[in-house]
């Protein structure tokens, strides 16, 4: 795989998704890469040239869905971003195994420092 097509991202299906339930987000071919550093659930970030998102899903492989519950993140995420808890707007939750192999969400994309350890 490219580092335009990552692993576990295919970006044709996702389109095809975000195409039919958000219409109009995406308005030019999709990019995307991942962001190395995590521990566990692969996180990318998918471009059109001029909006960023970022998916989250599980790792490939066998996993135990209570370990890796996307429907979860999802459902937090959603409860808190109306609030004053600085949250990402979730977009998307697909449980549909299909489109990329794992139930997984988008979210908007937000710049800030990733924190890799307490220190």
């Amino acid at each position: 795989m490219s580092p335009d097509h990552p692993p576990g991202l295919d970006l044709d299906r996702l389109r095809g998704l975000l195409d039919r339930e958000r219409p109009g987000l995406v308005r030019g071919p999709l990019t995307g890469r991942l962001i190395e550093g995590g521990r566990s659930n692969l996180t990318y970030t998918v471009s059109d040239g001029t909006s960023r998102w970022v998916v989250r899903r599980p790792p490939l492989g066998h996993v135990l869905a209570t370990a890796h519950d996307m429907k979860r993140e999802h459902r937090v995420i959603s409860a808190l971003h109306p609030t004053n808890v600085p949250v990402p707007e979730p977009l998307l939750l697909c449980e549909d195994e299909e489109v990329l192999g794992a139930p997984f969400y988008v979210m908007e994309f937000v710049e800030g420092t990733p924190y890799r350890t307490a220190d």
